[in-house]
């Protein structure tokens, strides 16, 4: 799919598909392109003298990174909500003086809307401020703030993590794979707010083919800072997932410390009816032999004697147990 924006003396025209016309003189175009045809890459290619290998090679980037300064190329990961799930995808910027071109690999309804969203804008704004420039920051700006949607379901996901943590003090249903997963995420997601800032540091020093002027200097400052608000938030919560880990490996070790603690009273109530059991089965075993010299064996109430023996034992080990607290 190719979208594009087009700025002709002041007026501002749009498209679809690869019939459009190139800026010439102060006009500029802008160029949204996702999961794009071979048909399409390589009349952008031809179109703008761009590498048509970029094209195949920024999907599968492992981290933020400028493959050329004239143009301005870069690409780095990008966090948004799509249903109501955090999502991500690889973006590739590619600037100059009159265009701006926009590649993600795959087709989201949040992309589609927010292009939509900035041709609405820049069709009510002044004839003086439609430049690359203000372009840029109309898709920067529109972008940290979806950021901050992001880090508030981030933070939805924590504080539910924490809610499950409380529940589980007696049965475990935490996920730990989850708390590890969400930290990475949010690691990754640093990651992509450092880079972010990195770039509009570098626009903002002269380093790519876009002119400043003050006020669009100023914009690209607060759109700077917000990446490192954002920042901080991040950070800040992967500082709670890292507690959160921390009490939950607390938890684990308390259960598994009552656990043994249960096991020991069990063993020590075996052991107790076990001697208090042993004292007269001993003696029953003994007057049990076929002996005719055991003591009271010929008494007329010797066996009345010895039973009276064996309960006072088992009533004295008892007792002594009892008070050890083992039973």
């Amino acid at each position: 799919m190719l979208k594009y924006l087009l700025n002709k003396q002041g007026a501002v025209s749009r498209g679809e598909g690869a019939t459009y016309e190139q800026p010439t003189g102060e006009d500029f175009i802008f160029l949204f392109i996702a999961q794009p045809t071979e048909h399409e890459l390589k009349k952008v290619s031809d179109d703008f003298g761009l590498q048509h290998k970029t094209f195949h090679l920024f999907p599968r980037a492992t981290h933020s990174k400028r493959y050329s300064t004239k143009p301005f190329q870069f690409v780095f990961v990008d966090y948004f909500l799509e249903k109501g799930k955090v999502s991500h995808t690889r973006i590739l910027f590619t600037l100059e003086k009159n265009f701006m071109i926009v590649t993600i690999p795959h087709a989201y309804h949040y992309y589609t809307d927010l292009f939509d969203k900035m041709s609405e804008q820049l069709e009510v704004t002044p004839n003086g401020k439609k430049t690359i420039s203000y372009l840029l920051y109309l898709w920067l700006m529109e972008d940290t703030e979806e950021n901050y949607d992001v880090l508030e379901k981030t933070e939805e996901m924590i504080t539910e993590i924490e809610q499950r943590l409380i529940k589980s003090e007696t049965e475990f249903k935490v996920n730990v794979e989850e708390i590890i997963q969400t930290k990475r995420l949010l690691f990754q997601m640093t990651r992509r707010f450092w880079a972010s800032a990195k770039i509009i540091f570098a626009i903002k020093k002269g380093l790519t083919p876009l002119t400043l002027d003050m006020e669009s200097m100023h914009l690209l400052d607060d759109v700077y800072d917000t990446f490192h608000h954002q920042l901080d938030m991040a950070s800040a919560q992967k500082d709670m997932l890292s507690d959160t880990l921390e009490i939950y490996a607390t938890m684990v070790s308390n259960q598994l410390a009552r656990i043994n603690n249960n096991m020991s009273n069990v063993m020590k109530m075996l052991t107790s009816f076990t001697v208090i059991l042993m004292l007269p089965t001993m003696i029953a075993g003994i007057y049990g032999m076929n002996l005719s010299a055991l003591p009271f064996a010929e008494e007329p109430y010797g066996f009345p004697l010895l039973i009276a023996v064996m309960g006072i034992l088992s009533l004295s080990s008892y007792v002594l147990f009892r008070q050890k607290g083992w039973i």
